[in-house]
C-alpha cells in the first residue's frame, strides 16, 4: 500500500503544470483594467511578485510597479502564441515623477527568438528611487501574451 502511494506521488509530480502555468504558478491573475494616475497619464494596475496579466500585441500595456528602495525591476512576458514577430518592442521604466526614463528597444531584433525555446522574454532594469515606477510596455508583434515582473531590492527582497 505504501509503495502505491509513493508511485501515485511520482506519477503526479511528472504531470507538471505547463509552461503556462510554470510563468503563472503562485500568482493571481490580474484584469489591469483599471485607471490608475500616474505620470500625467493613466495605469492598468499595480504589480508585484504575486500577480500576473494577460493581453495581446500589438497594442501597448501598461502598470505601476511600487519599490520600497532602490531595486531592479524584470518584466518578463511569455509568449502563449507566437505569429509575428513585428520589428518593434519596447519596454520603458519610469522613475517616480517620470523625470527619468530607462529604455529597451528590440530595434528589430526576433523578439521571440530571444525569448528562446520556454518563449520567456526578459527584460530587467535598475531604478533609484522608492515609489511608483510606470511601466509601458509597446509592441507591433503579433502574439498572446502573459507578463510578470519581479522586484530585487538591496535586501533581497522579491515584492
Amino acid at each position: 500500500m505504501r509503495l502505491g502511494g509513493i508511485g501515485l506521488l511520482l506519477g503526479l509530480a511528472g504531470c507538471g503544470f505547463g509552461a503556462e502555468g510554470n510563468f503563472t504558478l503562485g500568482r493571481d491573475l490580474e484584469r489591469c483594467d483599471g485607471t490608475f494616475p500616474v505620470c500625467q497619464t493613466t495605469a492598468g494596475c499595480t504589480m508585484g511578485a504575486t500577480r500576473y496579466l494577460e493581453g495581446s500585441f500589438p497594442g501597448t500595456r501598461e502598470f505601476i510597479v511600487s519599490t520600497p528602495e532602490d531595486a531592479v525591476i524584470t518584466v518578463e512576458i511569455y509568449f502563449k502564441t507566437q505569429r509575428a514577430t513585428g520589428i518593434d518592442t519596447e519596454i520603458l521604466w519610469y522613475e517616480p515623477g517620470c523625470f527619468d526614463t530607462y529604455q529597451y528597444q528590440s530595434e528589430g531584433r526576433d523578439i521571440f527568438e530571444e525569448a528562446g525555446p520556454d518563449r520567456i522574454f526578459s527584460k530587467s532594469q535598475q531604478v533609484f528611487l522608492p515609489g511608483d515606477h510606470l511601466i509601458e510596455i509597446h509592441s507591433d508583434a503579433l502574439a498572446d501574451y502573459a507578463i510578470r515582473v519581479d522586484i530585487e531590492t538591496s535586501a533581497g527582497v522579491n515584492n
